[in-house]
Order: C-alpha cells, then sequence, then structure tokens
C-alpha cells in the first residue's frame, strides 16, 4: 500500500499516532487521511474518537464517507467543518449515518450521544 502513498499505524500508542498524523496534516499543503472503521465484526457502541481528534488539532474537516451495501452505493455524505464540539461533530455523523445500511447491518450502531 505504500506505493500508493498509504502510511501504515500501529495504533497501540493511539495518542501518539494522532499528535503524528495530526501534525503531518498541519504541515502538509494538500494530504487526505483516509480511516477505515473498526475491523471488529461484533457490536461496538462507543465509536473511537481519533479522526475527530486529528481533525481538531490540525484544524482541517471530516469528510463523512460511506459504503450502502443494501443500496450498492459509495459516495460522501458530508463535510463537517466546525470541529470545536465533539458532541455536535458526532450528532452530525449520526444524522449523515442513520439510513445508511453496512456489511453487517445488525452490528452496527450509531453512538448514543448524552
Amino acid at each position: 500500500m505504500t506505493k500508493f502513498g498509504s502510511i501504515p499505524v500501529d495504533t497501540t500508542n493511539g495518542r501518539t499516532i494522532i499528535l503524528s498524523i495530526a501534525n503531518r496534516l498541519k504541515k502538509s499543503k494538500e494530504l487526505h487521511i483516509v480511516i477505515s472503521p473498526d475491523g471488529q465484526m461484533a457490536k461496538n457502541t462507543k465509536w473511537k474518537k481519533g479522526f475527530y481528534y486529528m481533525a481538531n488539532r490540525a484544524s482541517v474537516p471530516i469528510t463523512v464517507g460511506y459504503m450502502d451495501f443494501k443500496k450498492k452505493e459509495v459516495g460522501i455524505k458530508g463535510v463537517i467543518h466546525d470541529t470545536s464540539n465533539i458532541n455536535a461533530v458526532m450528532q452530525q455523523i449520526n444524522e449523515m449515518y442513520k439510513n445508511v445500511s453496512g456489511r453487517h447491518p445488525d452490528n452496527f450502531v450509531l453512538e448514543i450521544l448524552r
């Protein structure tokens, strides 16, 4: 994957990689980070928030992409420019994904916000 510009990531120290990627985003004129969902097949009610912290720290927008297996389509749901409030960002993401069917729809859960 490195021939396509991919950077393999060791996630054992999440905070370090988040800071490293945020710094790369700040320094680069053009850099796109694609983060795929957690690879677990089991239902998980709490989303990992590294994508949010990278975007917020680097002052870059979050582009929300999707793969809808039921409709057999992929695309961009939207772009979140204001990353100042994590709860507002997660609410927007929940809204964007509410009608998307993942590969394992019974295991996909939008995070319950408090």
